[in-house]
């Protein structure tokens, strides 16, 4: 992401937060000084533009029925990703990002206790679809026959 605001945002700095874009609502909104007026997983990172404190999510956490199924957690460092789950596949890859950006080696066998944590948080972070075309039915959801 690129902004710019003279007179706020320092020019040329950087920075290694990490957001999504559900981040961005509480961002725009603290920006116009406005209370969020939904509950929302987002944070606002104006803080970070600011050059000021950030608060920073203890994970991100999405999932998407499309190219086969897939559901992943970004946890510092660490990605782990389930992949071709509407094949039934639950097993988690893991890739250390701060080593391997393009995700080349899954080194899920060398950390187990990673492995465990992302598996409980992509359990208790699903929520059910609404609508059949997001739902993925080796995590439970139950399609419509």
């Amino acid at each position: 992401m690129i902004a710019s605001w003279p007179g706020h945002i320092e020019p040329n700095s950087v920075s290694s937060h990490i957001s999504a874009f559900y981040d961005v609502m509480p961002t725009l909104n603290e920006l116009v000084g406005i209370f969020n007026p939904i509950e929302t997983d987002g944070i606002s990172f104006l803080p970070t533009l600011l050059g000021q404190p950030q608060k920073a999510h203890d994970y991100l956490y999405w999932e998407f029925p499309a190219y086969k199924g897939q559901q992943a957690v970004r946890m510092g460092k660490w990605k782990g990703i389930r992949k071709n789950m509407l094949e039934g596949n639950l097993t988690i890859e893991l890739y250390d990002l701060e080593n391997d950006l393009q995700e080349q080696q899954d080194v899920a066998s060398q950390y187990p206790e990673i492995i465990a944590q992302i598996a409980q948080i992509m359990e208790s972070a699903h929520e059910p679809a609404t609508l059949d075309r997001f739902k993925i039915e080796v995590l439970g959801d139950l399609v419509d026959p």
